[in-house]
């Protein structure tokens, strides 16, 4: 007769958790190595970042402090650096869009002294090639003549003053309402808007310097009206010298 061995039941092992403890306590030190990384200060790699910023956004201010300072210091002159771009900028932004032209402008015009540069500013705007600055020809030259008013001066000398640090190209442009004229000089709109925005050209070219590469003059005659030629006020709307200046995103990319 065959006997049959017992066989040993097995034993149940109660150590098991040591395996799900130990992988506890290694994600616990994990952690804790991360957030001890974090929690350090590198101020050498705060420093870099701060003149980054500085660099991309073109600001004047030091934004590092009076040196590489502590963290809370550094963070403070970043929020400084961006609170700075709210602020209004003095200088002709280089690089400029469209937008950041006109408003840099329109600031200066509204900070101009006696108001009589804003006076005769008929409209300010911009478009997708530049700003366009439009003031009433009656400004700038008696009825049906193409010589400039010495009052007139002063206007384009302070419109010039505020682009004095620009390199954007500018294109003075003429124009006329619908009613034909004809004098011992000027034989039609056509010459009479052309010899207007040359005679500003001339003397920006004379007087201030500008190179005669960057300025252009233009003569749309009565053309390009801004509202209909129907009453004599929408008339003296439409006879106006544009200064069209473009931004240098669109010499760049469109090689004007």
């Amino acid at each position: 007769m065959i006997r049959k061995k017992k066989r040993h039941e097995a034993h149940e092992n109660h150590e098991r958790w040591l395996v799900s403890y130990a992988d506890f306590i290694t994600l616990l030190f994990a952690f804790f190595v991360v957030m001890y990384a974090t929690s350090t200060n590198n101020v050498e790699k705060q420093k870099e970042f701060e003149d980054s910023v500085r660099a991309n956004l073109h600001l004047t201010k030091n934004i590092g402090g009076g040196g590489s300072g502590s963290g809370a210091g550094a963070g403070s002159s970043i929020t400084e650096a961006l609170q700075e771009l709210n602020q209004p900028i003095d200088n002709f932004p280089k690089n400029g869009s469209a937008k950041e032209i006109k408003d840099y402008l329109q600031r200066k015009i509204d900070k101009s002294g006696d108001g009589h540069i804003k006076s005769n500013i008929t409209d300010l705007k911009h478009e997708w090639y530049g700003v366009r600055m439009s003031l009433a020809a009656s400004s700038f030259f008696a009825p049906g003549s193409y010589k400039l008013k010495l009052s007139s001066l002063k206007i384009i000398d302070e419109i010039i003053k505020n682009l004095e640090n620009s390199n954007n190209r500018i294109i003075i442009e003429g124009h006329t309402d619908n009613i034909p004229i004809k004098n011992e000089v000027v034989e039609s709109n056509w010459e009479l808007s052309s010899l207007r925005s040359s005679s500003v050209v001339r003397y920006l070219i004379k007087y201030h310097k500008i190179d005669p590469s960057k300025i252009t003059a233009a003569a749309y005659a009565d053309t390009k009206p801004i509202v209909p030629n129907t009453s004599e006020e929408n008339r003296a709307k439409n006879r106006r010298i544009d200064f069209l200046i473009i931004s240098d995103e669109k010499i760049n990319k469109e090689g004007f």
